[in-house]
């Protein structure tokens, strides 16, 4: 057994090469993703990432990493309102607005002064490039400037348009957009919706967004490239943090790998503060967070209002994850914080639900603690997730626009009393990790993969270079409607000339 391990990992080695990555969306919850990825290369290769959050970590030597986080954050700001409302925004608009923001993100990328020396060097030597997914394919002409294999990965799913065009199955009765947050059954209003969305958004995309996106590619990285579909196309490898209890199952391309829990670390020890405070939680403790893009700081007075009277009203202790050092009308039993760590409090025995906004990043950390939850939806993903851990019976979903304290209070004493959240929450931990090789090891060895074998056309899908006319069969059911017609206009024919002679004999005959 050993010989074989040995065996398995010399044929498996990668010599040092030199890999770019690239991280333009400044929301942490999802870089803590992208750094498990770059650190665990950087022990092998040298590494250079462009990310708005440095790790600045002097262990790590064959990482450098260059900070866009000023020119990133400004650009962030901008729409930082929009994520309190965009539940009610039409998809087709927050498609639009998604493509909007990574064009201006990815002119500050390109923009930057040390990242221009890489991509403009004639020594640069690069082995591999990584690319953050978010809808727009902007910054994949990097890799086909720099001659290199192009990898995409997603600290979530990804809409039907990227899956198409790396030739994956996407039967629309089946599957909707990730900007949809319909159930693994959609209802005919639902499969309509979805029809049309997808219709509209091909449009969109090969009339309007990718024309805009070669635009800014060529702009700044000269126009001896491949036009940027293809490229996209090309796509040697694309890593999705998806996983079977939140994300239909779906018959993936060999391209197409699933990670998850990327991010979760040891349980380390807390502060002495909430050390002590959640000690002191004889009754439990509610653990509150928003996540790192919609900050407690920023909803709507009138739900602040709400939580702190219903937090008042119980019998248990509430951390909140608040960004501000003072809370208005604090009740005695709540402790606040700027900056919590999650993955510890949620280990914390004395933490009994967690109230959050459905990020999947969230979502990952409580399932592999064992803490149930109340979920509050504000954007993006956050729907569709927590209809499915309802369904699962390891949350409860609210709707912060019109939730009441009342409901509000009963759905965290339902959690915590009712042992069966508990127990699927436990339930689903067992199924989330139970893989060959864990998510880490598995996602490298596919980069390394990438790396080998200076790309997959190997396992590239044909299914990618079949336009929707074909892909749909059109062409052949237009041929067999054609086929069939023909067939009964000769036999309406036929029967015509015969029924003509006779009757035509039949009248010669009589006369």
């Amino acid at each position: 057994m050993k010989v074989c391990t040995i065996i398995i990992c010399l044929c498996t080695i990668v010599e040092s090469v030199n890999i770019l990555g690239i991280f333009h969306l400044p929301s942490y919850s999802h870089h803590t993703v992208f750094q498990a990825i770059y650190k665990a290369l950087s022990k092998h290769h040298k590494v250079t990432v462009v990310t708005p959050f440095s790790l600045n970590d002097p262990a790590l030597v064959n990482l450098t990493e260059i900070n866009i986080s000023d020119g990133a954050s400004r650009v962030f700001k901008g729409i930082e309102s929009l994520f309190l409302v965009e539940r009610d925004i039409p998809s087709h608009v927050k498609l639009r607005k998604a493509f909007e923001l990574s064009y201006k993100l990815s002119e500050v990328v390109l923009n930057e002064r040390r990242f221009i020396d890489i991509y403009n060097a004639s020594t640069s030597e690069i082995d591999l490039v990584i690319v953050q997914e978010f809808f727009s394919p902007v910054l994949y002409p990097v890799a086909a400037k720099l001659g290199a294999p192009l990898v995409g990965v997603s600290s979530m799913g990804v809409g039907t348009l990227r899956h198409l065009a790396m030739g994956n199955p996407n039967p629309l009765a089946t599957y909707s957009d990730i900007l949809f947050p319909h159930g693994r059954r959609m209802k005919l209003f639902q499969k309509i919706k979805n029809v049309l969305y997808y219709m509209w958004s091909r449009y969109y995309l090969n009339f309007e967004a990718l024309p805009k996106c070669d635009q800014i590619a060529r702009k700044y990285l000269g126009n001896d490239l491949p036009y940027i579909q293809d490229i996209e196309k090309n796509m040697s490898l694309l890593l999705l943090t998806t996983n079977p209890i939140l994300y239909e199952p779906r018959p993936n391309v060999p391209t197409v790998i699933s990670m998850e829990q990327m991010h979760i670390k040891p349980v380390k020890p807390l502060p002495k503060d909430l050390k002590q405070f959640l000690d002191s939680a004889k009754e439990g403790a509610v653990y509150f967070s928003l996540g790192s893009n919609v900050k407690s700081i920023n909803i709507p007075e009138k739900l602040r209002k709400l939580l702190i009277e219903a937090f008042a009203e119980l019998p248990y202790k509430v951390l909140w994850k608040f960004e501000d050092d003072n809370l208005p009308g604090k009740p005695k039993n709540v402790f606040i914080g700027k900056w919590i760590p999650q993955q510890d409090v949620l280990a914390h025995p004395n933490v009994k639900v967690f109230v959050t906004q459905c990020g999947l990043q969230s979502i990952e950390e409580a399932i592999s603690r064992g803490v149930p939850m109340v979920g509050m939806p504000f954007i993006a993903d956050q729907t569709r997730n927590i209809r499915r851990l309802s369904e699962e019976g390891a949350a409860i979903g609210l709707d912060h626009t019109t939730v009441t304290k009342e409901e509000f209070k009963n759905a965290i004493i339902e959690v915590i009393s009712n042992p069966k959240y508990k127990e699927n929450v436990k339930r689903l931990a067992d199924i989330w990790v139970d893989h060959p090789l864990p998510s880490l090891n598995r996602t490298i060895w596919w980069i390394e993969y990438v790396i080998r074998h200076k790309g997959t056309k190997h396992l590239r899908s044909p299914t990618a270079d079949v336009s929707w006319f074909e892909y749909l069969l059109v062409d052949v059911i237009l041929v067999l409607l054609l086929a069939i017609s023909l067939v009964i206009f000769v036999l309406y024919k036929t029967v015509k000339f015969i029924l003509t002679r006779i009757c035509g004999g039949a009248k010669i005959k009589q006369n």
